[in-house]
């Protein structure tokens, strides 16, 4: 599970600065007590929902990722890169459930910050070289 954390830990640390969310105080939990997994990502029915899950306090600046560990073993990196940056927009867009197109605009204005840092990122990875 050591290895798992550490993937997630390094494409956590990728994908932060591009995606404008450094200033956010993001908390990430990781559970692997098969009891506690139940509680927190399962349906009332009683079935697991999914493997990872994000509570956003937007207004503050906060939110907590809940990572069911087990399922993130045997991920690809790929895989293990592409969930989190699934979860990570869960926080530029949590927002939009209010009401009022004022929340709409902080968060597109969000998301094309981020989207501006990565082309830029991007750009300067795909310059030739002399």
């Amino acid at each position: 599970m050591n290895k798992a954390k550490a993937r997630i830990q390094k494409y956590l640390k990728k994908w932060m600065k591009p995606l404008g969310l450094l200033w956010w105080d993001i908390t990430v939990v990781y559970y692997d007590d098969p009891n506690e997994i139940s509680k927190t990502f399962s349906n009332p029915g009683g079935s697991l929902t999914s493997i990872a899950k994000t509570e956003v306090k937007w207004e503050y600046g906060l939110a907590i990722l809940s990572i069911n560990l087990p399922e993130w073993i045997d991920l690809t990196d790929r895989d293990t890169e592409s969930y989190l940056v699934h979860e990570l927009m869960h926080i530029l867009v949590n927002e939009m459930h209010e009401k009022g197109t004022k929340h709409e605009e902080r968060v597109v204005v969000g998301l094309q910050k981020a989207f501006m840092w990565c082309e830029a990122a991007f750009s300067k990875e795909t310059k030739p070289t002399k």
